[in-house]
């Protein structure tokens, strides 16, 4: 018998009860309720995951990285006016007093 998701699920749950967390999922077959996850999600998968074959975590870690940098520091996305996230992070800095914060590695 298999208790793999079942048993990570408990801790999960107890984990977030002592940290005072509250889980709040989305429903099945509604990916649309976050769809900049889902969005992300997909880019990652496409454009990383599903054209490297990684042998070992250290190489994971070093090609997603990679890809993250590229994403947020070179290519431009049509969600932030045609900038880089980093431009679009400065320049929203210019606006909100430095307040703004990007993604950093893993």
């Amino acid at each position: 018998m298999c208790y793999g998701s079942e048993f990570t699920g408990q801790i999960v749950d107890l984990w977030a009860y002592h940290y005072k967390v509250r889980m709040d999922f989305s429903r099945p077959g509604k990916p649309q309720q976050n769809g900049f996850v889902e969005s992300f999600n997909g880019s990652l998968r496409d454009e990383c995951l599903n054209i490297n074959w990684f042998a070992s975590l250290a190489e994971a870690r070093r090609l997603i990285e990679a890809w993250r940098r590229d994403s947020n520091e070179s290519r431009l996305h049509m969600a932030h006016n045609g900038q880089s996230p980093d431009e679009f992070a400065r320049n929203a800095s210019l606006c909100h007093g430095g307040k703004v914060k990007i993604a950093t590695g893993f």
